[in-house]
């Protein structure tokens, strides 16, 4: 099961879960749980977590290796395929600098997928939205509050609602992406695409044609699909904290926000093996006192997103065990930034019989956490578990 993550700014960098042999950049297939490799600011690809459980059907096997990547932007990539159904034509007149992943259209097809979802009808016509659609650009289909469980990602931006950085847009020829609720995953993407890190690695959401049409290249499945829902965050704080996942497929923004409340739950996205070439979920978790404003590119001077002082991650592996962890964010200490005052952050379970590293505990609190670079907790098939923030 691999857990990307993309943690300097701009810059395309992917994690892996587990296994015993050194990781290339070509990434085979591998197995479970997890196992995170960050980008550090000098650009070295490192082992930053390596989680382990009790149970011997599912202990992990650690691993430590390191590679070199590249600091530019994440580039689109093309593939080719032929056209598929489901559409409506969006897009508005004139054209624009700012493009979106390009690719051919895709061709309709279908894959295993959680069964509980939302609606699954046609692509919408915008349902009223004033969102910004800069000239040439593909108008976002959705409202607040639709009933696909879609959620709009800084709609008065270039972006318009897609779930992209700021200042891309939804472009004809190209796919673009869309987030879900909490709790939900996109289960619409490039159906060619079997890359993890290269060609058709960016297109995830819809396919926009040459004339801005959309495509819906799943149209038997829902735009938002339910996610394990097992794992969720317990905020007992005074005051809200969010958590920014990354889109993947697409350009590994931390954009997509999942916000909890003070004193409050909130479900997070762990999504189940079916998903895109099993990848998992990664979340950036900012400090107290953040709301969805702060799931954005952060920097050194600003610890927010992918400075953040947390990593959560999760999936489903091939053996049905859910796999959770968490870690302190290395890019937070190596900017200088004080865990001092910093709140704390366990794995709680709260159903079934959950797996914990040796020592029964996964926590991460003034600065250490109970297994060394962080630790992974894991859940068999009806067990649930949440992140406790303290």
């Amino acid at each position: 099961m691999r857990l990307f993550s993309a943690v300097a700014t701009f810059v395309s960098v992917l994690s892996v879960a587990v296994s015993a042999a050194p990781l290339s950049l070509d990434l085979g297939q591998i197995g479970d749980p997890l196992e995170i490799f960050i980008q550090t600011t000098a650009g070295k690809l490192t082992t930053a977590l390596v989680g382990s459980s009790t149970s011997p059907s599912s202990k992990a096997s650690s691993s430590s290796s390191s590679a070199s990547s590249s600091s530019s932007t994440k580039q689109a990539s093309s593939s080719s395929t032929s056209h598929s159904s489901t559409s409506i034509s969006t897009s508005s007149s004139s054209s624009s600098s700012s493009s979106s992943s390009s690719a051919a259209a895709p061709s309709p097809s279908s894959s295993p997928g959680n069964s509980g979802s939302s609606s699954s009808g046609d692509i919408p016509d915008g349902q009223g939205n004033n969102f910004n659609t800069p000239p040439g650009a593909v108008k976002f289909p959705w409202n607040y509050g639709n009933a696909d469980n879609v959620v709009p990602i800084t709609p008065s931006s270039s972006n318009g609602g897609w779930a992209m950085s700021p200042n891309q847009q939804c472009m004809p020829n190209s796919w673009c992406p869309y987030a879900c609720a909490s709790g939900y995953y996109s289960a619409q993407w490039d159906p060619s695409a079997m890359l993890y890190n290269g060609q058709g690695s960016m297109n995830g959401g819809l396919y926009a044609d040459a004339s801005g049409k959309l495509t819906k290249p799943f149209p038997e499945r829902p735009f938002c699909a339910a996610s394990m829902m097992n794992a969720s965050i317990r905020n007992t704080l005074g005051q809200s904290v969010s958590a920014c996942q990354t889109v993947y497929p697409g350009n590994e923004a931390m954009i997509i926000p999942t916000v909890a409340q003070a004193g409050g739950t909130a479900m997070l996205n762990i999504v189940p093996n079916s998903y895109w070439l099993g990848t998992s979920s990664q979340f950036y978790v900012n400090k107290a006192g953040s709301t969805g404003d702060q799931c954005i590119w952060g920097t050194a001077a600003e610890p927010v997103g992918n400075w953040g002082p947390y990593i959560f991650g999760g999936g489903q592996g091939k053996d049905g065990n859910t796999y959770i962890s968490v870690q302190y964010n290395p890019l937070y200490s190596e900017a200088g930034f004080s865990k001092d005052g910093l709140y704390s952050v366990k794995i709680q379970c709260t159903q079934g019989n959950c797996n914990f590293p040796a020592g029964g505990q996964c926590q991460c609190s003034g600065g250490v956490c109970s297994v060394d670079n962080g630790c992974t907790v894991t859940l068999p098939q009806g067990a649930k578990a949440e992140f406790v923030i303290y």
